[in-house]
């Protein structure tokens, strides 16, 4: 039985990066779609750095509304805030019996997540893993599979300076990204 990968994020903006490790994780043939579970309150992340979360989902939904293996999922909106990544897994049910999900993550989470809450029962759950600047793979294993994926050197935070700095962004987020931050922030 394929599996659905869970990839958590802010995604304060979606961009090409995201979907690029999407692709690569549903290429693998291990996975039969990726469902973006959008956070709207990272615990480590500040709010004023965030667009609101309403807009980042709507943002993500209409973005994957074309995507055939790629889904959208507003879950952490209706549980309690700051949500922790175990408690949305629990919430899902994904532990301790059911074998249908894959986490997906950047090399960067998979080594900060070990000081996260739930660490050992995340861990224990199937993996797939993609490469990221500055960060080391793990060794792949039973439950850790790595994308052989191009490392793309796109982030949210360089998105969000360009905008700031009125620069162009069309070439590193989908169109209708692109076309937000124009109507908001570039005119």
């Amino acid at each position: 039985m394929k599996r659905s990968a869970l990839f958590f994020g802010s995604f304060n903006p979606i961009h090409h990066g995201h979907l690029n490790v999407a692709r690569a994780a549903i290429e693998t043939g291990k996975i039969k779609e990726v469902i973006f579970i959008v956070s709207p309150q990272n615990p480590f992340k500040r709010d004023v750095d965030l667009l609101p979360e309403q807009q980042r989902l709507g943002l993500v939904s209409s973005v994957l509304s074309s995507e055939k293996q790629m889904t959208c999922s507003d879950v952490e909106f209706q549980l309690s805030r700051p949500n922790y990544t175990i408690n949305t897994l629990r919430h899902l049910d994904v532990f301790p019996d059911s074998n249908t999900h894959t986490l997906l993550m950047g090399a960067d989470i998979f080594v900060q997540m070990k000081t996260w809450q739930g660490a050992a029962e995340m861990l224990s759950h199937d993996l797939m893993i993609y490469p990221r600047e500055g960060w080391q793979l793990p060794e792949e294993s039973d439950n850790i599979t790595l994308l052989d994926s191009p490392m793309i050197s796109i982030s949210a935070t360089m998105i969000r300076h360009k905008v700031e700095q009125q620069e162009e962004i069309n070439h590193l987020v989908p169109e209708e990204v692109a076309a937000f931050f124009y109507e908001t922030h570039l005119k």
